[in-house]
Order: structure tokens, then C-alpha cells, then sequence
């Protein structure tokens, strides 16, 4: 039979209050806990994230596309193929970049749909919309992560390569030139950003459920294995 967790004390629920108690999931377990029961809490870190994406977007726009310039085009294609090639790229990001929210919001329903699955199996009594609010609120250290990678791109100067385009922020900062590209996804996608993400979801999910942090690393594991998998097979499609 699942246990389920008596409720935490939920907040005033209001989009002021849910906005003032986002800082939580980035120190405070506990305190993002009682935001994880709250009906609406989602929006705000949604709103949020879209904010951020869109405008990070916006500002590596240009970046994205002198690093597809600057990349040799691949054999018996024409310049003007080549050419044509780029004006479709520049029309693809910037749909991409204005439909963000959008996607974030269906990839934080089916990182919920994943981890209710894990809490199903493992008798945890969480609901779909308790764990929306859980990973929408640990979104914003993913929106952290964007900003900081823009940082570094921008610091770097001129990007030259596709490759670039994708700073070190892990454990491949360590890794020289030329590392098998599966590797160097492995070690990069433990960034301290993604550290963070996992340890205060995995914190907060025990606090939110009364469940032990073995337990809630254990349901949490399952997210972290395929955003990894993701991760080293999105690599067989680099050049």
C-alpha cells in the first residue's frame, strides 16, 4: 500500500507568494517542500524559465549562427546550398527559441510522468501536479545554467567552431583536445549545475513525501539516467 506523506503547511497561495518562495529551491529544502504542495506554484518558475530561455536565446542568436559560418560545409554541397542552408538555420532557432516555453513546459511534464512512475513503484504517495511543482522548481537552477553558459560564451570572444558552442562547465574541463566525443558528453554532463539539480531534487523530494534521501535518490535516479543517456547519444550527432 503507498504511504502517503501527511501534507507539509501549505503557503498563501497567491502568484506573489509562489514567486517570492522560488529562492527556495535553490538553498532550502524545506522551504521548497511546502511550495512542492502548493496548487499553482508551477507558473511562476515557468514563467521564469521562459523569460530566461527566450531572452539567452535572443542574445546567442547571433553566436550560433557566425559558429555555423565559420564550419567547413560538408562535401558536394554548393555554396548556394550552403548558403541556403544557413538562412534555414537562423529561421529554425528563432522558432525554437520563441516555442521554449512551450517545450519546457511538456519536458517538465514528462520529467513529473517519470518520477510519479518511480514514486509509484516505490510506494511513495506523490501526486502528478506536486511533482510539476517540484521539477518546475528546480528548473530554475537549469535556467541558471543557461545564463552562466552564456556568460562564459560570451567571454570567450569570437566562437569559431559548433563545438565551442557548448562550454565546459563539468568534469570535461579536465578532459584535453581531442577526447572521443562520448566521454566528453559523460564527464560534461556533471556540471555543477547538474550537482545541484540533482542534490536539491533528491533533498527536496525527501522533505516534500517524509520519504529517507536513499529512497528519494532512488526515485529520483530514474530522471537522472535518461537526462544522462540523453545527454551521450545526443553526442553521435556531433560533428
Amino acid at each position: 500500500m503507498a504511504t502517503i506523506s501527511p501534507d507539509l503547511p501549505v503557503p498563501p497561495e497567491s502568484f506573489a507568494d509562489d514567486m517570492a518562495g522560488m529562492p527556495s529551491f535553490f538553498i532550502d529544502p524545506a522551504g521548497a517542500a511546502r511550495r512542492v504542495h502548493s496548487k499553482w506554484f508551477w507558473i511562476g518558475p515557468l514563467v521564469v524559465f521562459s523569460i530566461v530561455s527566450v531572452i539567452v536565446g535572443i542574445m546567442l542568436m547571433p553566436i550560433v549562427q557566425h559558429a555555423l559560418e565559420m564550419n567547413p560545409p560538408r562535401p558536394n554541397v554548393t555554396p548556394e546550398q550552403y548558403q541556403k542552408g544557413l538562412a534555414i538555420s537562423a529561421v529554425i532557432q528563432k522558432v525554437f527559441i520563441y516555442l521554449a516555453p512551450a517545450f519546457r513546459a511538456l519536458l517538465f511534464a514528462l520529467q513529473a510522468a517519470i518520477l510519479l512512475a518511480a514514486s509509484s513503484v516505490m510506494s511513495v504517495g506523490a501526486k502528478f501536479r506536486q511533482l510539476f511543482n517540484l521539477v518546475a522548481g528546480c528548473g530554475l537552477i537549469q535556467a541558471l545554467a543557461a545564463i552562466a553558459a552564456l556568460v562564459v560564451l560570451k567571454a570567450k570572444g569570437e566562437i569559431t567552431s559548433v563545438a565551442e558552442l557548448q562550454p565546459a562547465l563539468g568534469l570535461d574541463i579536465f578532459l584535453p583536445e581531442g577526447t572521443n566525443k562520448f566521454v566528453m558528453a559523460f564527464l560534461g554532463y556533471f556540471s555543477v549545475f547538474e550537482i545541484w539539480w540533482i542534490v536539491m531534487l533528491v533533498l527536496i523530494f525527501a522533505a516534500a513525501f517524509r520519504v529517507s534521501k536513499g529512497k528519494s535518490l532512488a526515485a529520483v535516479a530514474p530522471l537522472v539516467l535518461l537526462n544522462l543517456l540523453w545527454k551521450v547519444g545526443a553526442a553521435a550527432f556531433q560533428r
